[in-house]
């Protein structure tokens, strides 16, 4: 009798722990997937980034800046049409600021620069070397 009850002890503890894994891990899968892009999002986001560039804005501040790097992003974490293009945006990184892209319209016909941030460029030193002189 001893032998079952220990033997039930430890099937309910393995249980337990794997109910917790499962729920842990399908919850960090459904979070990053709202961040995430899959192959459709990328190509969307490449599609994007091109008219990021010929953008005349983009021109603009590339122009005056230096362009450090372009980022694609997506965020559908807590919206209410996951679907939606506005989700998608692109950072262009320069030494003074980060300027955000985003579609003008669910068409997106055309971006604009609808947002900045500071430049981690200016806070911190880049990955890369980038044309540092020796």
């Amino acid at each position: 009798m001893r032998k079952k009850s220990k033997l039930l002890i430890v099937l309910v503890i393995i249980l337990s722990l794997s109910l917790l894994l499962n729920i842990y891990f399908g919850v960090s899968s459904l979070i990053k997937s709202t961040y995430t892009p899959d192959s459709e999002d990328r190509d969307i986001l490449a599609e994007m980034t091109k008219m990021v560039i010929d953008n005349e804005v983009y021109q603009e501040i590339a122009a005056k800046e230096t362009v450090y790097a372009i980022e694609q992003g997506v965020s559908r974490f807590n919206v209410g049409d996951p679907s939606s293009i506005h989700h998608y945006e692109i950072q262009v990184q320069t030494e003074k600021e980060t300027y955000i892209f985003t579609c003008i319209d669910e068409k997106c016909t055309d971006v604009s620069n609808e947002g900045w941030t500071y430049s981690r460029y200016r806070e911190e030193e880049p990955i890369l070397p980038l044309n540092k002189n020796n």
